[in-house]
């Protein structure tokens, strides 16, 4: 039977894979299955709502592995916040090109059911702030009652301020913890955990190439790849792999802090040029020590921007 559904080409659900199902060699894998790399782009989806077409948000994540096989993820949930809203209102498909690995994408659904809690916490943050701040103003006026006018003390309204504070502090955090056991937070975290599970990955011609020039320039010279970075090749890439690698380029956008990377690049371009050969040398050592920029990424990153570029 599995191996019907191995040649059918069905998509495999996380549940199917935490059962033991290891699909292996079928050409869709879900989040039970290495993602070395993670870059997600958005595209168009459509959905039915009360009998009309609507036009739905899709994400489409990239999973890409690096020369040593290790995982490195670039994704759109950049915040908990952001995490709950596309998991909400969008269809997230994933992308890989070599086959994935079940650690890697275990310890990334493990990354995001974390992010879900977060995402839960702040979410009931928001819906329940005035409840909650009203029962809590009660409860000062309550505290701040009974020691201005039950209680007598030598020091007035000091010490009444200062219970009748920390009675609302106390309350409020303890409010807090009960929502996160409420029927409503519970549905809610159960339904984003069920919408990342479902997340399916099928085989991309476009990662496959990501993937290449990824590990050659991992394989190259420091000198080669810093030739890429200030004079990037171009990349054979087609009409049809247009919009992925406009979405890729994107995702990877939001992970480098260009301003940064402004004085980086003329330190780069300085080097190549042999202009003060001496004293670049010291930096771009500092550079690669501080593992603050990841050279080969950012070599493909301006590779594949100068090629999308050209294409427009």
């Amino acid at each position: 039977m599995w191996m019907e559904l191995l040649r059918s080409g069905r998509k495999t659900r996380l549940f199917d894979m935490m059962q033991g199902r290891q699909n292996i060699n079928s050409e869709t894998y879900t989040l039970t299955y290495g993602i070395p790399v993670i870059i997600v782009f958005i595209g168009n989806s459509f959905f039915r709502e009360w009998g009309v077409m609507a036009e739905k948000e899709r994400l489409y994540i990239f999973h890409i592995f690096r020369k040593d096989n290790k995982a490195l993820f670039l994704h759109p949930f950049l915040t908990p916040g952001k995490l709950v809203s596309n998991l909400e209102k969008s269809d997230i498909v994933g992308r890989y090109g070599m086959e994935p690995r079940v650690e890697a994408l275990t310890m990334f659904r493990n990354e995001l059911y974390r992010e879900i809690e977060v995402g839960v916490k702040r979410w009931l943050s928001d819906v329940r702030f005035i409840p909650k701040f009203f029962i809590s103003s009660g409860v000062f006026l309550v505290a701040y009652f009974i020691m201005s006018f039950v209680i007598r003390d030598p020091l007035p309204v000091l010490d009444e301020l200062a219970i009748g504070l920390g009675a609302a502090i106390v309350t409020y955090i303890l409010i807090g913890k009960r929502d996160m056991t409420s029927k409503a937070a519970t549905k809610k975290r159960m339904d984003l955990r069920v919408m990342v599970d479902r997340i399916t990955f099928k085989e991309s011609n476009f990662v496959k190439m990501v993937e290449s020039a990824l590990q050659r320039n991992e394989g190259g010279s420091i000198e080669e790849v810093i030739g890429q970075i200030v004079e990037p090749s171009m990349q054979e890439l087609g009409d049809p792999y247009k919009e992925e690698a406009s979405l890729f380029i994107q995702m990877l956008e939001n992970q480098f802090d260009f301003k940064k990377l402004r004085k980086e690049e003329k330190i780069l371009k300085n080097y190549m040029n042999k202009s003060k050969p001496g004293n670049e040398i010291k930096n771009i050592v500092k550079m690669i020590e501080s593992k603050k920029l990841d050279f080969p990424l950012y070599a493909v990153y301006k590779s594949f921007k100068k090629t999308v570029s050209s294409l427009k």
